[in-house]
């Protein structure tokens, strides 16, 4: 990008683009660490774990130790926002070369705007921010080689050595990074005919095998440069993800959770893409299948935050969504206008639905939730958290059902009447903003349905400054990073029925001390949990809106019975 060819409105348009991007993501860089988040702070400090134990390729680690201790133990939310910031110019980049100055500017839009997006940039781990940092230095050096038909010359070099840094940057990040590697060479075989006859499918099937025997093997040699590198133990940790006995049940409901955080807009809205540009794109549309294959057909992810390994899917899917909106705002259509109001008039509608008075059920039992959803009482609450985060906050099922109705609506329409394509896009798009917008603000303030980052950070200071309070377990591991900068964590509680309740009870019944409960998501009032927490004493409450934290005196609480 050639900062001096920039017109007046280039300028304004970056700069509008970077002030939101940068200000959305400052009111979330010091939320709290959720769950796995906050190992790698440990993981930073030597002292406190042993190099070596991250269950991934070193880049990963070498990544977060070194540059934790420089951001601050509180600042680690810093690492992945600099490489999602660094991602903005790359899509300009990659989106300019493929079609044009506008629809970059759309791609970056979207991006920014995306809550998914913002998510990723957020969460203090390597899958939505710094695996598309390599997946998109990849693509640029391999769309742009592609473009000199392959020739190895001088002025090519640079590309091919890009190419190198995306492919080995990714794969030495996480295994997983293989899926834009095989999309890149699917791509690559393609446009060299590879299937036109059996020695070309042989020759190329061989150059792929190639290409993954040398990454193993410079992963292998990685000891050399990452002393604290063990690859045995990452080797040993992707056994948790090949079993027999799969959780479909689980998958599905992450899968759910990640189509949730990618919005309507993002999913469905590549759904209108022309047939030449389906083709233009066919490197994304691979990268997709094989995402689906290995997620979700190959190995059990349910064990895992599977919607957390999902953020990769971001970047195409803004992609195709920009190239798309790109070409409904090339219309000339009179109506247009008229659409694009109505679509703002229908968002306004649904950011009052948030307003209605609504239920919050428990997380468990499941059965009560597809009974709300089948009976049609959508007037309710859903918690999203995570294993990785993000902090819980809560969005109104009914407001997130009525914008995919529609959307969905839409799309069934417009395939019945392809000629109005171009009015219900621009349509839907003050849908998708709304709906972004929506989860944007639960998570970072939590207007309608209250803050867990609020709560949290008043009951530390409570729990911190009691002389009394020694030792305190933790519902859902909510504020364990604090508690333990503190001095005062004892241990998670997480109440799955998965979990074997006589063990949980046995350690209710050994532990009489302080319990710390951030009830999101709730706990089933007539569960054996709740009956204990019931026979404690409750020495802090505090409510925000829909969330309220607790902290129990539990040392004479009698002995619970399941």
């Amino acid at each position: 990008m050639n900062l001096v060819k920039l017109s007046k409105k280039d300028w304004i348009i970056w700069f509008s683009v970077i002030t939101l991007f940068i200000g959305l993501h400052l009111f979330g860089l010091r939320s709290p660490y959720h769950q796995d988040e906050y190992k790698w702070v440990l993981y930073s400090h030597p002292e406190i774990i042993t190099p070596g134990t991250v269950p991934h390729p070193p880049l990963t680690e070498f990544i977060y130790t070194r540059l934790g201790p420089i951001v601050g133990d509180y600042n680690f939310r810093t690492i992945p926002f600099i490489f999602g910031f660094l991602n903005i110019f790359l899509l300009f980049y990659l989106v300019k070369y493929l079609y044009d100055k506008k629809t970059a500017y759309i791609a970056i839009t979207i991006f920014t705007l995306s809550f998914y997006s913002l998510l990723a940039s957020l969460m203090v781990d390597v899958d939505g921010a710094v695996m598309p940092f390599f997946f998109l230095i990849l693509l640029i050096g391999y769309l742009k080689w592609k473009n000199s038909n392959f020739t190895f010359d001088y002025k090519n070099y640079k590309w091919m050595c890009l190419i190198l840094i995306g492919a080995i940057g990714g794969f030495f990040i996480k295994i997983s990074s293989v899926l834009p590697i095989l999309a890149v060479f699917f791509d690559f075989i393609i446009f060299k005919k590879a299937f036109t006859d059996k020695k070309r499918v042989f020759k190329y099937t061989g150059y792929g095998l190639l290409g993954l025997v040398l990454l193993f093997v410079l992963l292998l040699l990685s000891k050399f440069i990452f002393p604290f590198f063990n690859f045995e133990y990452a080797l040993k940790y992707w056994e948790h993800f090949i079993v027999w006995d799969r959780g479909w049940f689980q998958t599905i409901i992450q899968c759910i959770k990640a189509a949730l955080f990618s919005s309507p807009f993002l999913i469905l809205v590549p759904l209108f893409l022309t047939k030449e540009d389906f083709v233009k794109n066919r490197i994304f549309v691979f990268f997709l299948s094989f995402a689906f294959i290995f997620y979700i057909i190959l190995f059990d992810f349910s064990i895992g935050a599977l919607d957390r390994y999902l953020q990769l899917l971001v970047i195409p899917l803004t992609i195709l969504s920009s190239v798309v909106i790109s070409k409904i705002l090339d219309t000339n259509d009179r109506r247009s206008k008229e659409f694009l109001l109505i679509g703002t008039i229908v968002s306004l509608i649904l950011i009052m639905v948030q307003s209605l008075p609504h239920y919050v059920p428990p997380l468990h039992p499941k059965t009560e939730w597809v009974s709300r959803i089948i009976s049609l009482k959508w007037n309710f609450l859903y918690p999203f958290s995570g294993g990785s985060g993000p902090v819980g906050f809560y969005v109104s099922f009914l407001f997130m059902a009525l914008v995919w109705i529609i959307f969905i609506c839409v799309v069934i329409f417009v395939i019945w009447k392809p000629q109005n394509k171009k009015r219900f896009i621009l349509f839907l798009i003050p849908l998708g903003i709304v709906y972004n917008g929506m989860f944007i603000e639960e998570y970072l303030f939590g207007f309608y349905n209250g803050s867990a980052p609020r709560l949290i950070a008043s009951s530390m200071e409570y729990i911190k400054n009691n002389p009394d309070i020694k030792m305190v377990t933790t519902y859902n591991d909510n504020a364990g990073f604090e508690l333990q900068w503190i001095g005062k964590y004892r241990k998670r509680l997480y109440i799955d029925p998965k979990f074997d309740l006589n063990d949980k009870v046995a350690n209710l019944n050994k532990y009489k001390e302080h319990y710390f409960v951030l009830d999101i998501p709730r706990i089933d009032p007539i569960s054996p949990y709740q009956k204990y927490f019931d026979s404690c004493k409750i020495v802090y409450e505090k409510i925000d809106r829909s969330i309220s934290a607790k902290v129990y005196d539990c040392r004479r609480a009698p002995d619970l019975k399941v």
